[in-house]
């Protein structure tokens, strides 16, 4: 898998209707990684999944410039450009797969915040050389992540008592609106 840099262009952002998917710094990513709060950080940002996920980047060396399109993002609000949650990848793509993760804080859940920016995030990949599905994972009782997957067109493939997999490759992607 190479990435060209045509490919990071859209690494300093993914506008959407109202929000912005912002690459995580190296001074974000240390922020969650040590617990100290930002001041453009919703009251109830960051959220332990959050925590989590700036840690997993670190670690799977997702903060390089090469490998920013697959790490993490600030989900943030443009009306108040404030952070209300992270969305990304676990690594770069495996067999032409990734796999995406999500949260947005209770404050901001039901306002459609993580369909549109998994609509996003998922359109920006699957235009990326070498990545042709993107997968993503729940536990069967979180019924609001998957109405949120299946809002954003991805479909359930594998069930087990533990975990549901869900995705969605590019020929199956929807025409944009």
């Amino acid at each position: 898998m190479s990435i060209t840099p045509e490919s990071l262009a859209a690494n300093a952002g993914i506008p959407t209707q109202r929000l912005s998917l912002d690459v995580m710094t190296a001074a974000e990513v240390d922020a969650l990684i040590i617990q100290t709060r930002r001041p453009d950080w919703a009251e109830d940002f960051p959220q332990p999944t959050d925590y989590d996920a700036a840690r997993r980047a670190f670690e799977a060396g997702l903060l390089t410039p090469a490998a920013a399109s697959f790490g993490m993002r600030l989900i943030r609000e443009c009306s108040t450009s404030l952070v209300v949650g992270t969305i990304g990848f676990e690594g770069v793509p495996l067999e032409n797969a990734v796999e995406v993760t999500y949260n947005v804080v209770p404050s901001r859940r039901g306002q459609g915040y993580a369909a549109e920016a998994l609509i996003a995030l998922t359109r920006f990949i699957l235009d990326q050389p070498g990545v042709e599905e993107v997968t993503a994972y729940t536990e069967p009782a979180n019924e609001a992540s998957q109405s949120v997957l299946l809002t954003a067109g991805f479909l359930p493939e594998e069930e087990s008592t533990m975990v549901l997999r869900f995705s969605l490759r590019r020929d199956q992607l929807p025409e944009a609106s």
